[in-house]
C-alpha cells in the first residue's frame, strides 16, 4: 500500500474518530494530528505484518 494512501486512510479514520473522542486540554486541530500519527503507526505495523506473511508464502 502506497504512502500517500496510507495517509488518506488515516485521515479519513481520524476523522471519523474525532467526532466522537474529546480529549480533554486539546484543541480539535491537535486531536486529529495525534489520532493520525496513531492511525498511521497502527497502519504501519499490520501492513508491515502482512507484508511479511505474504512473503513467507
Amino acid at each position: 500500500m502506497s504512502s500517500t494512501l496510507n495517509k488518506t486512510l488515516a485521515r479519513e479514520l481520524a476523522t471519523k474518530i474525532n467526532k466522537v473522542v474529546n480529549i480533554p486540554l486539546m484543541n480539535e486541530k491537535e486531536e486529529q494530528i495525534l489520532f493520525e500519527l496513531i492511525i498511521l503507526v497502527i497502519l504501519d505495523i499490520f501492513l508491515s505484518g502482512v507484508d511479511a506473511t505474504m512473503n513467507l508464502e
